[in-house]
């Protein structure tokens, strides 16, 4: 339950953050963060190994793609 409700909290600060500057930016930043640290209930594939317990699963990609969207977002408003 938890994990949706950090998925929808990301989806939700991803779709507002644009809108609303740099406090939804944070906002996304701290949603993604979030995510990665609960999604494991709903980790799918591993897409690549790093060690026999460490991995990118396809579940961190929604997380990292919302850092990523931070960061250009944060860079395209840099006098707010």
């Amino acid at each position: 339950m938890l994990a949706g409700m950090a998925l929808v909290l990301l989806v939700v600060a991803a779709a507002l953050a644009g809108w609303v500057g740099r406090p939804g930016v944070v906002a996304l930043a701290l949603a993604s963060v979030l995510w990665l640290l609960v999604n494991q209930p709903v980790e799918g594939v591993t897409l690549i190994r790093f060690s026999s317990t460490h991995g990118l699963n396809s579940a961190d990609l929604a997380g990292l793609a919302g850092l990523v969207m931070a960061v250009v977002l944060w860079r395209q408003n840099p006098g707010e």
